[in-house]
């Protein structure tokens, strides 16, 4: 049926009764079907709501269901009952199979689409539990959500400890564990098992088994965690894969195993093409053959984000990172972000300041802060993860109007929108990758709410209606053949030495890495890096401070940062390129003065101040102030400075990077410096070389040399390299879950803290920041 039929029709209860009828015979199944309840809701809103409390009960929402008006819902609230009765919970029918089918079986693999209920189900999951849960998630930014949920599902339950790495804490006060952690920290449950005694893993988004190298690695803890954990279940978790059962396969699990490709869906979509010359908005459904062509469309006569923004509503717009890089978003979508009024609430402002804060912006311009202000807000893998979890906060709580945002928000991250704007069609990947991309993203369009008697749905908004269709409707598959079952074809050399160690069992399980880069950081010439590293950096037995460190000659510091080159080059058993050499040389810059405890705002105002010739623009203003310039020839002159060269920050190593790099600041003068592309790029050099490519292989080479040579000093570096910090009050908090920055805070109010419980003061109660209060309530 076309949207037209659907807008114009002079019947439309007689569609809305067949559509009725076949969800009642075959489910809601088809997304067809609901895309014309949308339409019906939307277009003839009064014969809709005299069929919505029915519609929620056929649909399986349960949880928002009034009593029963007529037979046939009736017949499905005796269903409802039932479900209620087996498992004590408002279950929807998929969510009831999911529960039941995890309970039968030790191992179960399904698919469901974004709007299925996960969340709800695994509070069920946690209470009924009795021993250990680890749920394996591919990022960062999951983890953060995957942790706010389950606390905010069982306040009282403080004899549950949740963590995101496998750690051993607070014993005295817990009764079991749930760790949400990635695949890369999950096998640490591996260094001492006996410690832990897991019943269940989930492994959400397990797609990622597809990766090239983080697959291997996935695919492999999968495998060692089923031998040294064989009872505990295993539950894969996936967003529209149509074969789930490929994760059994590939393993060879044969007993005691299920899958299901669960296709209901209950939330629907109404998708409408933008035309940017004719400025106008029209109807498709890609649900239909060419839905681009000219017949198949109908006019849309209003501006839809307009409507929602003025209307209290909200909307995601799917950009590329480059256009937030150089701000061009702002100028395409400055209509709509002129509709946002300035933000009063104390709620929504005091998260505001707290990232402004963070990000050192209080004295500089930032324009992801200024946007915030006006219920703006961004979002993208370099934002700082605390940012990104703040600025989800604001979102959830309803104080964003607008989300600027990339593929990360895709990644299983829980933001609803009433629109969903899909300004380009980039996306990473596959084929399948892509679709699996878009799918996830127009998943956030309308989720579902828990209001009764509410149907949901949302509005999808594309450029490019012929180039979305073609990536929507691909099938998303698995192999079913693991990756550690396959050649290395396409895999870099220097990713082949981790996958052989992996496939060959030759893994150092204390440090993550194969036993032969282990081998070479225990060579004679990495342990003369190492003794040179100390004897620069410890002064009298104690790290250095800054003030000895800017004291060193120039030629001193080379040699410094030359030595930890050294030993990531030995560790590679190569030289490295051009371009990686310049990557690392930056990194080590700021993990010296990481280690010398610089915060994340001290370390931005480094950059900033290095990369805007701050040394420059002072003589310029001393010549001001002396009256040799005019304050017009000072400040003319500061706004042509040119901004320092930084190359963009790649994970190392990285053989494709032969050559000198582009940076983000080229070709940049102060007159158009972007504060925020500071905060960006030095998350990402923290983020994606230090934490992922440095650190875990530094503390190693170090430990190993501590073993051999008992220098404490080396033991000190292990756990600056691990934490940040040798403070060791700040490592216990950090081990209980806290943030160095928040640790930091907390340490004057910890009385006592070991492996068995924190004792605070009773001035713990005085603490103002409420998000760091929240964290500690659960310890007291």
């Amino acid at each position: 049926m076309m949207p037209r039929d659907l807008i114009s029709t002079e019947e439309p209860n007689e569609i809305l009764q067949d559509v009725l009828l076949k969800i009642h015979n075959e489910g809601p199944i088809q997304s067809g079907d609901l895309e014309k309840l949308s339409y019906i809701k939307y277009f003839h809103p009064n014969i809709f709501k005299l069929e919505e409390p029915r519609i929620m009960y056929l649909l399986g929402l349960f949880y928002k269901v009034s009593e029963p008006e007529d037979l046939l819902s009736l017949s499905y609230s005796i269903f409802s009952n039932s479900i209620n009765k087996e498992t004590g919970s408002n279950f929807t029918p998929v969510q009831a199979s999911i529960r039941k089918n995890i309970i039968a079986n030790r191992y179960f693999s399904f698919s469901a689409p974004t709007s299925a209920g996960k969340s709800y189900l695994l509070r069920d999951l946690i209470y009924e539990e009795p021993n250990d849960i680890v749920i394996v998630v591919p990022s960062r930014a999951l983890i953060a959500e995957y942790i706010l949920t389950i606390r905010e599902m069982i306040p009282d339950r403080k004899d549950i400890l949740i963590l995101q790495f496998i750690d051993s804490v607070n014993i005295f006060k817990t009764s079991r564990k749930i760790f949400v952690v990635t695949p890369e920290r999950a096998s640490d449950i591996l260094k001492s098992s006996e410690k832990y005694n897991p019943s269940i893993f989930l492994f959400d988004e397990a797609q990622i088994s597809e990766e090239k190298t983080r697959g291997v690695s996935f695919d492999s803890f999968v495998r060692r965690v089923g031998k040294v954990f064989p009872n505990a279940k295993k539950v894969f978790a996936h967003p529209f894969i149509s074969n789930p059962e490929a994760q059994l396969t590939k393993h060879a699990y044969e007993e005691s195993c299920s899958s299901m490709a669960y296709e209901q869906s209950t939330v629907g979509k109404i998708f409408l093409g933008y035309d940017s010359n004719k400025d106008m908005f029209e109807c498709f459904s890609p649900f239909i053959e060419n839905p681009h062509l000219m017949e198949n469309k109908a006019p849309f006569n209003s501006d839809i984000l307009e409507d929602k923004i003025k209307n209290g509503g909200s909307a995601l717009i799917y950009i590329s990172k480059s256009s937030i890089y150089d701000k061009s978003f702002e100028k395409d979508f400055e209509l709509y972000i002129g509709y946002c009024d300035e933000i009063s609430d104390p709620i929504a402002l005091e998260i505001i300041d707290e990232i402004q804060d963070l990000i050192g912006a209080k004295t500089r311009t930032s324009e992801l802060i200024n946007l915030m202000k006006k219920g703006v807000v961004i979002h993208h893998g370099s934002v700082p993860l605390v940012v990104r979890f703040l600025i989800e906060k604001f979102t959830n709580l309803g104080f964003a109007k607008i989300c600027f945002a990339t593929s990360t928000l895709a990644q299983g991250v829980n933001m609803p929108f009433d629109i969903v704007w899909i300004e380009n069609l980039r996306f990473i990947g596959s084929k399948e990758d892509q679709t699996l991309g878009i799918k996830n993203l127009i998943g956030r369009a309308g989720r579902s709410t828990n209001k009764k008697n509410c149907f949901d749905f949302g509005f999808v908004v594309v450029k490019n209606i012929k180039g979305f269709v073609s990536k929507l409707n691909c099938e998303s598959t698995l192999s079913v053949e693991s990756q550690l079952d396959q050649d290395l074809n396409g895999v870099s050399d220097d990713q082949k030495e981790f996958i052989d160690a992996i496939k060959n069992d030759t893994i150092n399980e204390e440090y993550g890495l194969p036993s032969s880069k282990i081998e070479r950081l225990n060579l004679p010439k990495a342990h003369r890096s190492i003794k040179n590293i100390l004897d620069f950096l410890f002064v009298d037995g104690n790290i250095m401070t800054g003030e000895h460190y800017r004291d060193l000659t120039k030629s001193q510091k080379k040699k410094l940062k030359n030595s930890l080159a050294d030993i990531f080059e030995l560790s590679l058993d190569r030289e490295l390129y051009a371009g990686e050499k310049t990557v690392l040389s930056a990194s080590i810059t700021i993990l010296l003065w990481q280690i010398q405890g610089k915060t994340f705002k001290e370390l931005l105002g480094f950059r900033y101040s290095y990369l805007t010739n701050q040394s420059e623009q002072r003589r310029l203003r001393r010549k001001e102030k002396s009256g040799e310039l005019t304050s017009l020839q000072a400040q003319s002159m500061i706004d042509e400075l040119a901004i320092t060269y930084s190359a963009i920050p790649y994970s190392l190593p990285n053989s494709e990077l032969k050559s000198s790099l582009p940076s983000r600041f080229r070709g940049k003068k102060m007159e158009s410096f972007n504060y925020d592309v500071v905060v960006y790029d030095t998350y990402d050099f923290l983020d994606k070389v230090i934490s992922f490519s440095l650190s875990d292989l530094y503390a190693a080479a170090f430990d190993q040399y501590f073993i051999k040579t008992g220098d404490p000093r080396a033991n000190m570096m292990v756990r600056y390299f691990k934490y940040g910090t040798n403070e060791e009050v700040e490592i216990w908090l950090m081990r209980y879950g806290f943030s160095i920055e928040e640790a930091e805070i907390i340490k004057p109010f910890v009385n006592s803290i070991n492996e068995n419980e924190i004792i605070f003061t009773e001035s713990i109660h005085e603490l103002k920041n409420i998000n760091i209060k929240i964290k500690v309530e659960h310890y007291i």
